[in-house]
């Protein structure tokens, strides 16, 4: 499939999504999102894909939904259209199910924010709704919403306190300040902090660490840890029971114990 806004790229079982408006910070049109969505569900449909890295072109992860018209000029009432229409397709349309931040979440496969430079309102969305989140030296968090009248969207408020707390996320709701790069490491916001110039490499390399291991495995534990968020300890308890009943007899199970009898590396299939 052709893209115009972001750049898919899928090798040795690694798909990378990059948003691709560098001039606009990367930040969030109606057709961006449109192709956003898109490949998203191209990725979550490919079953050679193990894991997902979203990062964004230029300087920028994501600056958010776009508030300038098609000629670049300040345009507040077009902007209030335009996110009107985002918040539409990124929540109402069946096919997008509920947008961009829960289909991540709702992936199998794991996924990596590569956090370039700032997320800022629906794009620190985008990255909280990454499984792990590695950041550079030049990255930047911002809530933002309050600060334009509006309360957080696609999924902030869900997972902002799951990540920091209750206190401290309201706090960075109401101040709508930005958080640098140590601070979001101290706050758990980023998994790790690296140099700018390191950050692709790093990035890669945990995406390979995960990309080799257990494919099945590794999507049902992403299942388990994300229900049981909302589940009683004992239904937790049976549902990571089904799942291990699920993999035991699998060809993965065998492959490590056959790699751990010969003192070699498994090499999983998925099966």
């Amino acid at each position: 499939m052709v893209y115009q806004y972001v750049i898919l790229r899928k090798e040795k079982g690694i798909a990378t999504i990059t948003l691709n408006r560098p001039q606009r910070l990367n930040a969030l049109s109606l057709p961006v999102l449109e192709e956003l969505a898109r490949s998203i569900e191209e990725v979550s449909t490919d079953r050679e894909v193990r894991v997902l890295i979203l990062t964004g072109a230029g300087r920028a992860f994501c600056a958010g939904g776009d508030f300038r018209d098609g000629e670049g000029s300040p345009a507040s009432i077009v902007g209030r259209q335009e996110l009107g229409k985002i918040a539409e397709a990124a929540h109402s349309r069946p096919w997008r199910t509920r947008g961009t931040s829960w289909a991540l979440q709702n992936m199998d496969v794991p996924t990596i924010a590569m956090v370039n430079g700032p997320a800022v309102g629906a794009g620190f969305c985008i990255a909280l709704a990454c499984d792990l989140r590695i950041g550079s030296e030049d990255a930047r968090f911002q809530v933002a919403w309050t600060r334009r009248g509006l309360t957080p969207a696609y999924g902030t408020s869900w997972f902002l306190p799951r990540l920091v707390g209750v206190s401290k996320a309201l706090e960075l709701i109401y101040t709508a300040r930005m958080i640098g790069a140590e601070e979001a490491l101290q706050l758990g916001l980023l998994n790790k902090l690296v140099s700018t110039h390191t950050l692709e490499k790093e990035t890669m390399e945990l995406a390979r660490t995960v990309a080799n291991g257990p494919p099945l495995a590794l999507r049902l534990s992403k299942m388990n840890v994300y229900r049981g968020l909302n589940l009683d300890l004992g239904t937790s308890l049976e549902l990571s029971a089904a799942s291990e009943n699920q993999l035991i007899l699998s060809e993965d199970v065998a492959e490590s114990a056959r790699a751990f009898r010969e003192k070699r590396e498994p090499v999983f299939k998925g099966r």
